[in-house]
């Protein structure tokens, strides 16, 4: 007897207000994510210059997202790319999509920060920044698929799939109903944050990029309900330390329809994400009053913050963007002789010699050990 082929999910519409809830509540974990949360956001708040940690956290976002999807990249050779540096042509594509996930997650940020509510023309700008240059060739970016697609091992066929997302016909009534949960008032936004993301997952409007555009409207959605006044909550490095049970978890939805397995999984991991970036905040709070203190030994007063809030931002460097950023505080001369007594202090490191015209890289190594 022949065989029927496997067909798409006939994904059920999540519940808009007045209907049941097919998940059971956890007050206590929902108040300890939340507590969790609110701790770091308000450590950042404090923080002047948070957005010096924003910067380079955002970095080890998009680095963590694209891990999970299998683009292996260092976080060394990202902060490289940032400088500037031409890389190779082997490592250059999976550089760029990095770069491109950060680029989109600033885009993002700033529209719901701005006013902008999520919409599927915003979430379809985002998708053609994300898959912007050689990685998205031949994979529509910014377009909605209309093709049938399926997850499963690499080259493996419809028939080995593990999960057969909606057809396409089925995606714009997906969507819109997802839109309308977004706009519910009346859910914890961390619960709905875990449902919203689990569902995005599940229809995958795209060819590709769905997790990775998954993973950035996490923080856009907390943004845009209020939930973080600071961008200062970055998931994704929690997610690929526990991958095989992020992808367990989301599949008992599809496969059981059982949604608390990963509604408890999401609200452990902002519990403890928070938890590991409000110590990583403290630690980069201390190393940015050592380094002001050690630039200013070095430095006039003027140039005593300007030199730390860039190598901040910019934890892998070349002289001539120093330079440039610093200009109005000190020559070319100046700094050459600043950038040689902060590496005798050990503050800074060559990682890299100038060759030809391409400038020598410097990394500030505490920064970096506290990153990677």
């Amino acid at each position: 007897m022949r065989s029927l082929m496997p067909s798409s999910f006939n994904l059920p519409r999540l519940p808009l207000a007045g209907d049941p809830l097919p998940w059971s509540s956890d007050s206590f974990s929902e108040f300890a994510a939340a507590a969790a949360l609110c701790r770091l956001d308000g450590m950042a708040e404090a923080f002047a210059r948070n957005d010096l940690f924003r910067a380079t956290r955002a970095l080890k976002e998009a680095q963590a997202s694209n891990l999970i999807e299998g683009t292996a990249t260092t976080f060394d050779e990202v902060a490289v790319a940032q400088t500037g540096v031409v890389l190779s042509r082997s490592r250059r594509d999976d550089v760029a999509e990095v770069l491109n996930c950060r680029e989109a997650m600033a885009e993002g940020i700033c529209a719901v920060r701005g006013g902008t509510p999520i919409t599927l023309s915003l979430i379809k700008d985002l998708h053609a920044v994300l898959l912007d240059g050689a990685g998205g060739m031949g994979k529509n970016p910014g377009a909605f698929r209309n093709i049938q697609v399926h997850i499963g091992r690499l080259g493996s066929g419809i028939e080995h799939a593990v999960y057969i997302p909606p057809a396409p016909q089925h995606l714009q009534e997906l969507l819109e109903n997802w839109l309308q949960f977004l706009a519910r008032t009346d859910l914890n936004p961390l619960v709905q944050a875990a449902v919203m993301h689990a569902q995005f997952e599940m229809i995958h409007p795209f060819t590709d990029g769905n997790g990775r555009m998954g993973r950035l409207l996490i923080s856009m959605f907390l943004a845009m309900k209020g939930v973080l006044r600071t961008d200062c909550f970055f998931l994704s490095p929690y997610l690929l330390s526990h991958r095989a049970d992020y992808y367990a978890v989301l599949g008992l939805i599809s496969r059981e329809k059982h949604w608390d397995p990963w509604i408890s999984f999401f609200l452990t991991a902002v519990e403890k994400e928070s938890r590991s970036n409000a110590k990583l905040l403290k630690n980069m709070i201390g190393l940015y009053e050592e380094a002001k203190a050690i630039m200013a030994s070095q430095t006039k007063a003027p140039l005593a913050n300007a030199v730390p809030d860039y190598v901040f931002a910019n934890p892998v460097f070349t002289l001539p963007k120093l330079q440039e950023e610093c200009r109005e505080h000190i020559s070319r001369q100046g700094m050459v002789l600043l950038i040689k007594r902060l590496e005798e202090s050990g503050a800074i490191r060559k990682i890299e010699p100038g060759r030809g015209r391409r400038p020598a890289l410097y990394s500030f190594t505490k920064l970096m050990e506290l990153l990677r």
